[in-house]
């Protein structure tokens, strides 16, 4: 299969869902139509049948209003179904924009949920407005989005890693899995991601009934007493005053602790849409069998007390909504004073906790874990090309061949191959401007950064071992912090350097080191800063404009390879092809910009 390939499954998928959405939005239309007809001649008939009085008529109304609710009953099911063809529509469509390159459309970037003076992330484009998380990102959950950005910002070991590939394999063959997760999903996060932080703190909230005989009991007692009392009035066996001091004492037990049940309800029923999606989305994934022993283990982990998730989710939804009558005035009122519902509501609920509470920190947690492998997924997936890294253990190892930016359409990319291995390996990379230095480091940078994470890479094969990534390529000038340009690289090179000894061992990415400061001083900084790293058995790649570094080799005892990008000037246009070489770069293009940019340039 091939990216085009790729593409048309998309696009025709597309319009499949486009056909059924439009169906299904022709289908509600009638259901509306003939719902308003139905409700209107039962009005009409059971309107004549009393004033007639006509007993067919008034029956032939009564059975249209039962019509009427049957009706209602059936819309509501098949706007469920609408509404999920159209987040399915819309999942497709988020894919395409990946496809065509206008992914940066996407709300959530992750930059926020990182420090900023992460080792690598902002460095190499890990996150941020166009970057490998923007694209890659799939979840809905607050927990998944975290597992994703924890995984991609600090790697695994090899068991870990390799774990993850196989199940990152199997997700992405699992399509119409993936799509039916993100779907159930994504209906109810538009503006925010899922959290499920509420259901958690509803866990930890301490029972008022359960537990409490004497309470139990009188929640249950008053309640007779006050329908028997009522009753007895209505038949003239007790005094009417008798159920209006049980319905007395209702009101006040109400307004003494209904607090601690609306508290509860806040945490629960107010989000009974999360409810809702959680639901249908355990219900997708109880019924996909899986064969990657993480998945399997994943999915085990979903099952509380020996029942399905979606059992449980069933029955808090049913509890859920019996405490939106809260909302209900004046029903909540009545049914408060003389049933002390919002109580019995609350008893339901503490036993739903009793049941599944305990198991919903590893429930959830189970959910993120396969939101951020279904995420990894999306990149195999969407790009057949690409391929899972062999992970290797024996000693430092990046060895690629035909390595390219993930982010870059399939069409634009340039492949070159690459190998950075053994410790104290470094790789200096000379050039001219724009000729594809940086990319090549980001390349780099965020195919490790996938690798360990248990994801594909762009590459025709790579060979990788456990490595701390760390990166210095882009430093913030803050002057409301009184920070210079050379301050701030300082400060992101100390990160660096601090983190060389230790295992494993550490590959950076070291891109025009201290441009804030002068020639001989930049040399000398320069060659100290690589010299120190090799010498404790970091490796790395080194974009540099300084010819010089090249002579690395005789103050390092490890590896010193060079290579290098150039330009071709040709009627007057000059143009890159991006291609990796050998050796070091003969010329720069500075100067010849210049003159192309229309500026004298005197020697």
């Amino acid at each position: 299969m091939t990216g085009s390939s790729s593409l048309e499954a998309l696009t025709s998928r597309v319009e499949t869902l486009r056909t059924e959405l439009a169906a299904f939005e022709t289908r509600v239309s009638r259901i509306s139509m003939a719902r308003l007809a139905v409700f209107l001649g039962a009005a009409v008939a059971v309107g004549l049948g009393l004033a007639e009085p006509n007993a067919l008529l008034f029956g032939v109304g009564a059975a249209g209003f039962l019509v009427f609710f049957a009706l209602v009953a059936y819309h509501g099911r098949v706007d469920e179904a609408e509404s999920l063809v159209r987040a399915r529509l819309d999942v497709c469509l988020r894919h395409l924009k990946r496809l065509g390159g206008t992914f940066t459309e996407f709300k959530r970037d992750g930059a926020l949920l990182l420090p900023a003076d992460h080792a690598y992330a902002h460095d190499i484009d890990l996150v941020g407005p166009g970057s490998l998380f923007q694209w890659i990102d799939t979840t809905h959950t607050t927990r998944g989005e975290r597992t994703l950005l924890k995984w991609l910002g600090g790697g695994a070991n090899t068991d870990e890693i390799r774990e993850r590939q196989e199940a990152v394999r199997e997700l992405a063959e699992l399509g119409a899995f993936r799509e039916t997760l993100e779907a159930e999903l994504a209906r109810r996060a538009e503006k925010l991601k899922l959290d499920p932080s509420p259901f958690l703190e509803f866990v930890g909230h301490r029972a008022l009934f359960l537990g409490n005989l004497p309470a139990t009991a009188l929640l249950f007692l008053l309640p007779v007493g006050t329908i028997g009392c009522l009753v007895g009035a209505m038949l003239r066996v007790v005094p009417p005053s008798a159920w209006v001091v049980f319905v007395v004492l209702q009101i006040v037990l109400y307004l003494a602790l209904g607090g601690r049940a609306h508290h509860a309800f806040d945490l629960v029923a107010a989000r009974r849409g999360y409810v809702d999606a959680f639901y249908r989305a355990f219900c997708a994934i109880e019924t996909t069998s899986f064969t990657a022993p993480r998945l399997e283990a994943l999915k085990r982990r979903f099952f509380v007390s020996g029942d399905a998730p979606s059992k449980h989710f069933r029955s808090l939804d049913t509890w859920a909504g019996l405490a939106e009558v809260r909302r209900q005035f004046p029903l909540n009122l009545v049914l408060n004073a003389l049933l002390l519902w919002d109580f019995h509501v609350l008893l339901g609920l503490e036993r739903w906790n009793a049941r599944a509470g305990r198991g919903l920190e590893s429930l959830f947690d189970a959910l993120g874990e396969l939101e951020a492998l279904a995420s990894l997924a999306t990149l195999p997936a969407l790009d057949p090309s690409a391929t899972f890294p062999e992970i290797v253990t024996d000693k430092p190892t990046f060895e690629a061949t035909g390595l390219a930016h993930p982010l870059l359409p399939a069409e634009a990319r340039v492949a070159n191959d690459l190998t950075v291995t053994g410790q104290g390996s470094v790789v200096v990379v000379t050039g001219s401007n724009m000729a594809g230095k940086s990319t090549l480091l980001r390349s780099v940078g965020l195919n490790i950064a996938l690798g360990l994470a248990g994801g594909a890479v762009v590459a025709t094969s790579l060979r990788l071992s456990p490595v701390r990534l760390r990166a210095s390529m882009r430093a913030a000038d803050s002057l409301q912090r009184g920070a210079s340009y050379f301050h701030a690289e300082l400060t992101k090179l100390k990160g660096v350097v601090v983190d060389a000894d230790g295992e494993p061992a550490v590959f950076f990415l070291l891109d025009e080191l201290l441009r804030g400061t002068n020639a001989q001083a930049r040399h000398v900084g320069a060659r100290s800063v690589v010299v120190h790293l090799a010498r404790r058995g970091a490796l790395g790649l080194v974009a540099t404009h300084d010819v010089a570094l090249a002579e690395l080799g005789s103050a390092i005892p490890g590896t010193v390879t060079n290579v290098h990008f150039t330009d071709t000037v040709l009627n007057g246009e000059m143009t890159f092809d991006f291609r990796l070489r050998e050796g070091v770069v003969k010329s720069s293009n500075a100067l010849r910009l210049l003159e192309l940019a229309g500026i004298e340039v005197q020697a």
